[in-house]
């Protein structure tokens, strides 16, 4: 797998960053986002994020958008984690889970085609803090899968359950768009139910 190029570090939406008036291209075509169905990613797990680029150059060994690889850190997998809002939507964002290396193989064989892709269930935790809650989510256990049965669509896993109270209402109540859609999400917020939806869904 291809180890991507590191990037200077992108705020995935916590507060930190200026809020932009229109929706950026999406990273992927160039095309235009849907504010009706917003998403987003976030780069990196935490523990790798934070890594200063000589101890990323060292540690990282793969780092894609399905999974990151850091030597003396760990394995990582992708998931949507949706959450609810008040306006009606349900914004998706890209997070990382942390899984044990039994997982990570798991996850790995059934990436490669070797199971069948309805056994991409895994249990992990979640390696990313998130505005508004911040490090109140930080290293929370979830669990994560495929829709069952996937009948061969090789989806993202999304965040399924967790045993942590707040990480089981974050997935199960609708939240304050204003308090969710924050930094680089800001764009999203000015919403018009009646506008027609873009073509492009990243």
């Amino acid at each position: 797998m291809a180890i991507r190029r590191r990037e200077p570090r992108k705020d995935a939406g916590d507060g930190k960053t200026g809020q932009p008036a229109a929706p950026p291209p999406c990273s992927c075509c160039g095309g235009g986002l849907d504010a009706s169905d917003p998403r987003f990613n976030i780069t990196l797990p935490e523990p790798v994020a934070t890594l200063d680029d000589a101890e990323y150059a060292r540690q990282v060994t793969v780092a894609n958008d399905a999974i990151v690889v850091a030597q003396d850190i760990g394995g990582f997998v992708r998931a949507l984690l949706p959450i609810g809002l008040d306006d009606g939507r349900t914004t998706t964002i890209g997070v990382w889970v942390g899984v044990a290396p039994e997982v990570f193989a798991h996850v790995v064989t059934v990436g490669r085609g070797e199971r069948d892709y309805d056994e991409m269930q895994f249990d992990g935790r979640l390696a990313n803090p998130l505005d508004p809650w911040g490090d109140r989510v930080y290293g929370k256990p979830v669990s994560a899968g495929v829709d069952v049965p996937s009948r061969g669509r090789r989806r993202t896993p999304r965040l399924l359950a967790s045993p942590d109270p707040l990480v089981t209402r974050i997935l199960t109540e609708r939240w304050p768009a204003a308090d969710i859609l924050t930094g680089t999400r800001a764009w999203a917020l000015p919403y018009d139910p009646q506008a027609p939806r873009a073509t492009h869904h990243h």
